[in-house]
């Protein structure tokens, strides 16, 4: 389903729908590209915590019961009413949604409306298949029918709720986001007042954002998620091993400790900023991510030699293919040019052609342009910003902002060079 917002900060409009596995923005500083992705990663979790509450009845929802089971239930939706229902939610719970943001937006101006016509949406509602765990909640292909499964009735709510926020964010239940100032977040997350961090009443009243509220809050609850193991645990092996040299483990009392390659064991204050800024994303990998779930990046060239930010880049085109979903914003041209490699290397692959494996790419590093979906945000003569979608093709796509900055740059050192070999600059 695709949504429009208008008037988000200085953000005039962007048009977008969660349906891509890998979603890339890239623009200018002050852009809006972190309140585009605050706002998203918000309305997934209120979404879903509206879904949750008791005085919700999911007759609203239209979720047509058709067969009891003593673990679930068989029936179909009503997409008519669905897509009303969302409607009903975007016009009178966003204030809702940008409060828990907790960022300076007003709500006057501000809109999220469904861009997608309801005759659209009940063709792509049928036409798609949504699956969340090991046949935990189905709904068919080119059908309405759905199942849910449950091991206690008291479960039932919950598993509606996640039916019903897979189906309008094409089988996402749930979002992390890890923010810009992610590399303190655990130097700093004992000193905070969490519980109250998690108090979305409370949290109205505090400095942070909610992003980096729930990512303090996630650190310090990181004793208790060491104790569980995601299904892509070796993605976090791969970040230790190709760019932290090292690996990351937690003590009993939750300190982050870095153990380097020659035994040295390390406090996480002591570590180098590279170490800080991924600590976040190897416990993430390890412990809770979730093939159901879609985690936001800004900035990941944070602190990383551009040598560094292309195995990242590489690492995150291996967590799409392995079922993982990925929203970035980035000014690094390192990654922006890796994955051109990789929509490329895809079109190798499937041509047979040997020189891929030569340059050192496999299946896992090759990236389908229908699974990537870049957005470009500019400002325009009035100083509002309009998002674009960017057109990808077999060779990748264009990044205009960046690709200026670097055009311009080389102009510069081109004629540098050339006065200075030959007295005057060549013609």
């Amino acid at each position: 389903m695709k949504l429009r917002i208008s008037n988000l900060g200085v953000i005039d409009s962007m048009e977008i729908d969660m349906s891509q596995p890998f979603i890339l923005f890239a623009g200018d500083n002050g852009t809006g590209k972190t309140y585009a992705a605050t706002f998203l990663y918000s309305l997934i979790l209120e979404l879903r915590k509206v879904l949750l509450n008791k005085d919700f009845h999911f007759e609203k929802a239209e979720l047509n019961i058709t067969k009891r089971l003593n673990s679930g239930v068989d029936g179909e939706v009503n997409a008519a009413k669905l897509y009303d229902l969302l409607i009903d939610f975007l016009k009178h719970r966003k204030k809702m949604v940008v409060d828990s943001m907790n960022l300076n937006i007003t709500t006057n101006s501000f809109k999220c409306e469904i861009a997608t016509t309801k005759e659209e949406w009940e063709k792509e509602l049928y036409e798609k298949a949504v699956i969340v765990g090991s046949n935990h909640i189905v709904k068919k292909a080119n059908s309405y029918e759905y199942q849910l499964r449950w091991k206690k009735e008291e479960h039932q709510p919950i598993v509606q709720a996640l039916l019903v926020t897979a189906l309008y964010f094409d089988g996402i239940i749930g979002a992390q986001m890890f923010t810009a100032e992610r590399s303190g977040i655990y130097t700093f997350n004992k000193e905070l007042s969490v519980g109250r961090l998690r108090n979305p009443e409370e949290r109205l009243n505090a400095r942070y954002p909610k992003p980096i509220a729930d990512g303090l809050a996630d650190a310090a609850d990181v004793v208790n998620q060491r104790k569980k193991e995601s299904d892509y645990t070796e993605f976090a092996d791969e970040i230790e091993q190709m760019i932290l040299h090292g690996n990351l483990t937690v003590s009993e009392d939750g300190e982050v400790l870095y153990h380097v390659s020659n035994n040295t064991e390390l406090g996480y204050n002591e570590s180098s900023s590279a170490v800080k800024t991924l600590a976040p994303l190897v416990f993430y990998l390890r412990h809770t991510a979730g093939q159901y779930n879609v985690l936001f990046v800004d900035e990941p060239e944070l602190n990383l030699h551009p040598k560094n930010q292309i195995l990242l880049a590489k690492i995150f085109v291996k967590m799409i293919n392995a079922g993982l979903r990925l929203v970035v914003s980035t000014h690094s041209d390192y990654i922006i040019r890796e994955i051109n490699n990789m929509i490329m290397a895809d079109g190798l692959n499937k041509a047979g052609d040997e020189i891929m494996a030569k340059m050192g790419y496999d299946k896992s590093l090759c990236l389908s342009q229908d699974k990537f979906a870049p957005f470009l945000f500019q400002k325009n003569a009035k100083g509002k910003v309009i998002v674009e979608p960017l057109a990808v093709d077999r060779y990748g796509f264009n990044m205009p902002s960046i690709d200026d900055a670097i055009n311009q740059q080389n102009d510069v050192t081109n004629t540098f060079y050339e006065v200075l070999k030959y007295d005057h600059p060549i013609e």
